[in-house]
């Protein structure tokens, strides 16, 4: 390899120095055909990278023959796909060859530091962008992403090649339209669950219908794509699936969407009446908004840095708060048991009939009270005049404010600081990982939708009973899919409007929260029918391409019809 390496960077040079004319191109050619032999070497990098001392492995892949043939399309395969999906060693190998391919300088391969043309540059531009694209080509390389443990995600979604082929990936229109599809049905839901909740508490909840049944379409739409997420995930990894149940992100979607199912079957007006419903609903409603951050925080790096970084603000104040609970239960009991001893307590005052102070709050029978109480005074909400009862409650008091409200807040403004500036040095990386997620999610779901066309049916290898069976079942799968996603289109459009015309009607009961949700229900069905439509007309050029390839491809007779060529030509256009 040093030999190999000493021989293009001679070549380089020569062909620089001996201008224009068919010897510098000779001089080129050559170099250019020991480059892609070497890059043709089957598994070399990867035979590179397996290499356990790091510092011959780091050696060659400073040698300028390895750093041309990185930039080769030819030198990346599904061997990458497989290291990750490796023990340990091989996975950190992997995420090494992500940040050599992304470090490549174009004077690191030429092996001189001399002044490079434009062409030149354009060149190492254009192999740059091949190599990029040949690993977003890789079958299976997010799945495989998904795998790895959250710091090596980031690391590997920091790399330059990494970021690019999420960029590809989130970029292709059937990505768009999936994300188009959710982010509008979600607002549906969210409109019609509160529009279902004011009908219930304020009019009956018998007089309407179509907001109960568009949250309920919504919501059995949202869980069963998750479970088609898993069931197709099965197929690929069980790993996948353990790590799409690793992000707690899923679970906040699930559960959400299940109380809002639960919440809409219960929701009568017996049951509104009960102390607990109210509780699940405000439960329920918080679910959904915190999802719809989960989805907002994979659109745009600088607002995915904030929410990523609240995040993990609350991971590093876990024993901080720890500790505040620890301190709060012990101050709140010996300030109860001060008061109840030193004869100040009020004896035979009902719970009702008690005065909202802190004295009373501790002579209370509820322990509760006094913990409550003694938060209170930490943020704020406190009267000296209650803690000058005894001298020893005085002393208690003083001895607390210094210690919590001096001591341990200055402390978690420290934690506070400290954290989020570790979260925008990360901000790269955690952009990076909660897309990795974010698309790895996105490629399961499509994989039922996809319109790859199988026209292998009468090859002889997979002409068996069982790979038939799971074929048909496959495509009946599919073609289910399609019709529900047919009918939630409808229902969504049909229910909305009747949803918004119930609203005017009663427009006087509600004022001004009726006239915004019925805006919001304008806005989100033409935001919902103009996507679809959009997208429509991008899609009515594809199919007509698809369609002629299909025909054209079907015995090789030019549009020749059978019904295994419609059947393809109708799944296409689905």
């Amino acid at each position: 390899l040093e030999m190999l390496s000493f021989i293009i960077t001679k070549l380089y040079i020569l062909s620089k120095e001996n201008g224009r004319g068919p010897i510098p191109r000779r001089y080129t050619k050559c170099r250019e055909i020991i480059i892609e032999n070497v890059a043709s070497i089957p598994l070399l990098c990867k035979s590179i990278l397996l290499i356990h001392e790091n510092d011959e492995s780091h050696r060659a892949f400073k040698m300028p023959i390895i750093l041309n043939a990185l930039l080769n399309k030819n030198s990346i395969g599904m061997w990458l796909v497989a290291m990750f999906r490796g023990d340990r060693f091989t996975k950190l190998r992997a995420i090494t060859f992500l940040e050599h391919i992304s470090n490549v300088k174009i004077t690191d391969m030429n092996g001189v530091y001399r002044h490079c043309s434009q062409n030149e540059y354009d060149a190492f531009l254009e192999k740059r962008m091949e190599a990029y694209q040949a690993v977003a080509n890789l079958e299976g390389i997010m799945a495989a992403m998904v795998l790895l443990s959250p710091k090596k995600i980031e690391k590997a979604a920091s790399t330059s090649i990494i970021h690019y082929v999420l960029d590809e990936r989130i970029g292709r229109p059937s990505s768009l339209c999936f994300m188009l599809f959710d982010l509008t049905i979600y607002i549906f839901l969210m409109i019609s669950y509160r529009v279902n909740l004011i009908r219930c508490l304020e009019v009956t909840c018998s007089d309407w219908d179509s907001p109960r049944y568009l949250v309920s379409i919504i919501a059995v739409y949202f869980l069963c794509r998750d479970i088609l997420t898993v069931i197709s995930m099965m197929q690929t990894s069980k790993q996948e699936v353990w790590a799409f149940f690793r992000d707690w992100w899923n679970y906040v979607e699930s559960i959400g969407m299940a109380l809002v199912l639960w919440t809409t079957t219960l929701l009568s007006e017996e049951l509104v009446e009960s102390t607990y419903l109210p509780i699940i609903f405000a439960l329920t409603i918080g679910l959904l908004w915190i999802k719809m951050i989960g989805f907002l925080k994979n659109i745009n790096m600088q607002l995915s840095t904030f929410i990523l970084a609240v995040v993990e603000i609350l991971k590093d104040m876990r024993w901080f708060l720890l500790v505040m609970t620890v301190v709060i239960l012990m101050f709140g009991e010996m300030i109860e048991i001060l008061m109840k001893t030193s004869g100040t307590c009020k004896v035979g005052l009902d719970q009702g009939e008690r005065l909202l102070s802190g004295a009373e709050d501790f002579c209370s029978s509820l322990a509760w009270d006094s913990y409550v109480r003694i938060y209170g005074i930490i943020v704020g909400d406190v009267s000296l005049e209650d803690f000058q009862e005894t001298t020893a409650i005085t002393v208690l008091f003083i001895i607390f404010t210094l210690f919590c409200v001096v001591v341990l807040l200055n402390i978690l403004i420290a934690i506070v600081n400290d954290s989020y500036a570790k979260s925008l040095a990360r901000s790269y990386g955690l952009f990076g990982k909660a897309r990795v997620e974010h698309v790895s999610r996105q490629l399961a779901r499509e994989r039922f939708v996809s319109t790859k066309i199988y026209l292998d049916i009468e090859d002889s290898t997979k002409r068996n009973f069982s790979n038939i069976v799971k074929r048909c079942l496959f495509r009946v799968l599919r073609w289910c899919i399609f019709a529900f996603l047919l009918a939630v289109v409808i229902a969504v459009n049909v229910l909305s409007v009747d949803t918004w015309r119930l609203l005017w009607l009663d427009r006087h009961k509600y004022g001004g929260e009726a006239a915004f949700l019925c805006v919001s229900l304008v806005c989100a069905l033409s935001l919902f029918n103009g996507g679809l439509f959009a997208m429509s007309l991008y899609y009515s050029g594809e199919v007509l391409k698809k369609i002629l390839l299909v025909c054209q491809t079907e015995k090789h007779i030019p549009l020749a019809f059978d019904y295994r060529t419609v059947f393809a030509a109708v799944e296409v256009i689905f």
